[in-house]
């Protein structure tokens, strides 16, 4: 059980609000009692997982290594593409495409996923930059599935 004596903040949909945007308030610590006994879980009912030192080296290393292999193989898909003549078509421009929207996943949204999942899920970059990761995330995972169903359409 986690007991918190700093404000909470919560967003508006967090308190149960339907129809309003994430605006981020502050609230006081009585405001709300069924706050004051604060579990880690989500609200699917599963715990976070708090992992120890040993379990957080072996996970940052794995995810840094796929980040990683990610941006190494969509670079060289890119790269290939435009150093080679051959491969130089319009059915490949959509896979170069699909490498770009990739590529963007790995660099503006897995760096920081790893960086919150092995902190325990607490989100260490402020707000604003909290709203500007999420248009992000939801950004370049579109345009990576929108990339696919043109692929598969194509084909």
């Amino acid at each position: 059980m986690v007991l918190r004596t700093e404000p909470i903040l919560l967003s508006h949909r967090s308190l149960g609000e339907p129809g309003r945007g994430g605006h981020w308030q502050e609230l006081p610590l009585g405001s709300f009692p069924e706050l004051l006994n604060l579990t880690n879980s989500t609200d699917c009912g599963e715990d976070i997982l708090l992992y120890g030192d040993v379990e957080k080296v072996i996970i940052g290393i794995v995810l840094s290594i796929i980040t990683v292999w990610t941006v190494a193989g969509n670079s060289l898909v890119i790269i290939s593409v435009c150093i080679v003549k051959k491969l130089r078509q319009p059915s490949n421009y959509l896979v170069v495409s699909l490498a770009a929207a990739d590529l963007s996943v790995a660099v503006a949204v897995m760096p920081f996923v790893i960086i919150t999942d092995l902190v325990g899920g607490e989100w260490l970059f402020g707000k604003v930059f909290c709203n500007v990761f999420i248009a992000m995330d939801v950004m370049c995972c579109t345009a990576s599935i929108m990339t696919l169903c043109v692929i598969s359409v194509d084909r």
